[in-house]
């Protein structure tokens, strides 16, 4: 063994071997690695989301609940809790904002793709005129999959702090906790606002 241990041959090959398994642990490591991390989530506020239409959306910290005013759908009063389970976009808009009604058939669409039981887009029509008014407006618009949810005394839009600058979105998570919001008119069909809303669906 000693005379073994001697001669460079044993030692080449001993290195050799031990650089072959070090490169073979490097390859493998780097192609399992990316599997397991998890992918970019709003409900973590990572900032890797916060690109192009999404630039300006600022994460809420610390975290605060969904307010418990009501707001109206068909003549009845409802609050955010009645979609708890399911991640919530709260748009306000009115039929006075001209941006506002630009954004609406991009929400329209966000609705239509990504609707149902892990999302909605809740668009409520912040404006004294009323419902009717506003559903005259979403017509002319030719808005099909947002329902009309109506705030004309505007105490849920105060209340949740979108009052002041319309447009104004707040995006809810599925226990009803404030993950941001973002103020102006966004295209909501760019890839990625739906890379941003697809991240917290339940």
């Amino acid at each position: 063994m000693s005379s073994l241990l001697k001669q460079p041959r044993f030692w080449l090959l001993l290195w050799g071997g031990l650089g072959a398994a070090l490169l073979l642990y490097v390859i493998v490591s780097a192609s399992v690695s990316p599997k397991g991390q998890s992918a970019a989530s709003a409900l973590d506020r990572d900032q890797s989301l916060l690109t192009g239409e999404m630039a300006d959306f600022v994460y809420t910290f610390p975290p605060r609940g969904a307010p418990d005013a009501f707001f109206l759908y068909e003549g009845e009063n409802m609050t955010l809790a009645d979609f708890r389970g399911r991640a919530v976009l709260v748009n306000f808009w009115a039929t006075t904002c001209a941006p506002c009604l630009v954004e609406l058939p991009s929400l329209d669409a966000l609705e239509g793709d990504l609707g149902g039981a892990r999302f909605e887009v809740v668009a409520v029509a912040a404006d004294p005129r009323g419902p009717e008014t506003a559903q005259a407006f979403l017509d002319r618009l030719e808005i099909k999959n947002l329902k009309l949810y109506a705030d004309p005394r505007m105490t849920f839009a105060f209340s949740a702090g979108g009052a002041d600058i319309l447009p104004t979105s707040i995006l809810y998570s599925a226990k009803g906790e404030e993950i941001g919001r973002i103020v102006g008119e966004v295209d909501w069909s760019a890839p990625e606002t739906r890379r941003l809303i697809e991240s917290v669906l339940p």
